[in-house]
């Protein structure tokens, strides 16, 4: 009988340092993963750190190019609605590169749209 109580106490000992210890671990923040699929990306950053190809990569936005260099504050809403446009005419997958390439092409992504971005990338 002896026996059985001392294990149950063992038992919860560990039960209780394993609760205290995930409790802990959920607080601190996690170092960000990086999951490459096959030399692509598998879409869970804002901005995947792999180069893109920019002779492969395309995307159906050349409307879009007209924005280069222009700061998104300047956007008029009939603009924006064009990056909008764009944004929900393309799989969800592919919004990562997109993001990555209007970067490289120097247009800024309106700010009233970069909320709808990190939705569709969660």
């Amino acid at each position: 009988m002896n026996k059985t109580i001392i294990l149950f106490v063992l038992l919860a000992i560990i039960v209780v340092a394993y609760l205290l210890y995930n409790a802990r671990r959920k607080g601190e923040p996690q170092p960000e993963e990086h999951h490459d699929v096959e030399g692509g990306c598998c879409g869970r950053h804002t901005v995947c750190e792999k180069g893109l190809d920019k002779e492969s990569l395309y995307f159906d936005d050349e409307e879009l190019d007209a924005y280069k260099g222009r700061s998104p504050e300047e956007y008029s809403e009939e603009e924006i609605e064009e990056f909008r446009n764009v944004l929900y005419t393309m799989k969800s997958e592919e919004v990562d590169q997109w993001v990555q390439c209007l970067q490289q092409r120097g247009i800024e992504v309106p700010a009233e749209i970069k909320d709808e971005i990190l939705l569709i990338l969660q």
